[in-house]
């Protein structure tokens, strides 16, 4: 059975928090200690100041042992004898803890019947030991911090390793490889879920696009099985030579238009299946397409001659590319032009490329946000078709359009 992501992460979080609750525990210990040790020190000191209370007499007394400094001073020399360095300057009555050349004295300085009783208990040993404990507690706390430091990069490394691993392999996925699909192979159920979800979705997408290559084929045939019939239609009139002039000029008309057709079907299809190459690369001046497709729409659309026009520049761009795409491409942006503004609209090359000017009120904001897409295109509406196509073809030919 694959081990799940939660179990990992619960253990090492478990793991923590027993660290942390260690940690506290050995600091409630310090302080019981030091409690304890307190409270012993002070035990043994009173134990034996009442020890030497009962020795005192009507004169001057001291006592020193390794650890404890007793002065007797009776009431009537109070004022004459020198003490300690150890209680000078230290008022009467006083009990606490004092330091005299970096060792710490526990002083307990009382007024009894006969005198005063100055009592100093070393606490050297004691703070000996409190300053082990504390270093042993350093070190206990550095060594779970080490432990917790390389429990945390496991960790990382256990959980977010595969996942890295997995969002690189989706990453690398290519639209232009025919298969398709990342590695199934993962210990934990839910990268392996993710996965295998992950390629069943690749696997349906692919589906859906042998069928739209499918039916881009079959629309391939049917689109162009009655422009082949119209072509041939009319070269059989044309054999016949019975037409008059007025006729001939019509038929031609006619086959101008089938062949105009046919090359914008072969374009579409050409477009859809995103080949990366056309296959009818000429070089040309541009001036010559583009006056072209400017008298073509002049010549379906009598009303826009005064509305349509190409201002003289000096520069004449040489494009090589599929002239047919070209044609579509400059037929398309004249007509969204004209389409979308009721005043002139005006074209004419620069340093830059083409520029199609006209007097309208800009773009639908849907129609800029599509151009802003990285894809062109992505996004497709209604109003925006022309464009759309125009897109396609900037994408195919390696060109750029700004608005």
């Amino acid at each position: 059975m694959r081990p799940s992501i939660k179990h990992h992460v619960f253990r090492q979080f478990f793991i923590l928090s027993l660290l942390i609750i260690i940690t506290l525990s050995l600091q409630v210990m310090e302080l019981m200690f030091d409690e304890d040790e307190e409270n012993k020190a002070t035990l043994e000191a009173k134990l034996e100041k009442s020890y030497y209370a009962q020795q005192i007499s009507d004169k001057e007394q001291t006592w020193e042992t390794a650890t404890t400094l007793v002065t007797f001073v009776p009431k009537h020399l109070t004022e004459q004898i020198e003490l300690p360095n150890t209680f000078q300057g230290l008022p009467v009555p006083f009990s606490g803890e004092v330091n005299v050349f970096d060792t710490e004295y526990w002083v307990d300085i009382s007024q009894v019947e006969a005198g005063v009783l100055y009592f100093a208990k070393d606490m050297s040993s004691y703070e000996q030991r409190e300053e082990i404990l504390i270093l042993v507690l350093v070190l206990s706390g550095l060594l779970y911090i080490a432990v917790s430091y390389i429990s945390a990069q496991l960790s990382t490394r256990r959980v977010l390793g595969p996942l890295a691993k997995l969002t690189k392999e989706i990453s690398n996925i290519s639209p232009l490889e025919r298969t398709l699909g990342i590695s199934e192979e993962y210990e934990d159920r839910e990268l392996y879920s993710i996965a295998k979800t992950f390629n069943s979705y690749l696997h349906t997408i692919e589906e859906y696009v042998k069928r739209e290559q499918m039916l881009i084929g079959m629309a391939s045939h049917e689109l162009r099985t009655p422009i082949a019939v119209i072509s041939g239609a009319l070269d059989v009139l044309e054999e016949r030579a019975t037409m008059s002039a007025e006729n001939k000029k019509t038929v031609n008309r006619i086959r101008a238009a089938t062949n105009e057709m046919d090359a914008n079907v072969v374009a579409i299809l050409l477009l859809a299946r995103k080949q990366p190459k056309s296959r009818q690369v000429v070089r040309l001046p541009l001036s010559q397409p583009l006056n072209s497709a400017v008298q073509e729409r002049l010549s379906s659309q009598p009303s826009d001659k005064t509305r349509l026009s190409i201002l003289p520049s000096e520069i004449d761009h040489q494009v090589v590319s599929d002239i047919t795409l070209i044609n579509m491409l400059l037929r398309n942006l004249i007509q969204n032009s004209l389409e979308h503004t009721q005043g002139k609209v005006t074209l004419q090359q620069n340093e830059q490329g083409l520029l199609i000017m006209d007097e309208g009120g800009g773009l639908p904001e849907n129609v800029n946000l599509q151009l802003e897409q990285e894809i062109p295109g992505r996004s497709v509406n209604k109003s925006g078709l022309g464009l759309f196509i125009v897109t396609l073809i900037c994408e195919n030919l390696g060109w750029t359009i700004e608005v």
